[in-house]
C-alpha cells in the first residue's frame, strides 16, 4: 500500500475534525424503547385508523 501524501492527510484530518465522533452519535441517537419514537408510532397508527374510519362513513354515505 502507497503512503499517503500530506495533502491528503490534511483532508481527511479536516472532514474527520467537521464529523461527530462515535460518543457524540450514540448520544444523539434515541433508544428504541424512548417514549417520543413511541408516541410517534401510536400518532401513525391513530392516524392510519381516524383515515380509514373517516373513509368509510364518506363511502357509506355516497350509498345511500
Amino acid at each position: 500500500m502507497r503512503e499517503q501524501s500530506a495533502t491528503r492527510q490534511e483532508l481527511e484530518a479536516s472532514i474527520r475534525a467537521l464529523l461527530p465522533s462515535e460518543a457524540e452519535i450514540d448520544d444523539l441517537t434515541p433508544s428504541k424503547n424512548s417514549t417520543a419514537s413511541m408516541a410517534g408510532v401510536g400518532g401513525i397508527m391513530t392516524g392510519y385508523v381516524w383515515g380509514r374510519y373517516r373513509g368509510h362513513q364518506v363511502r357509506k354515505r355516497r350509498e345511500s
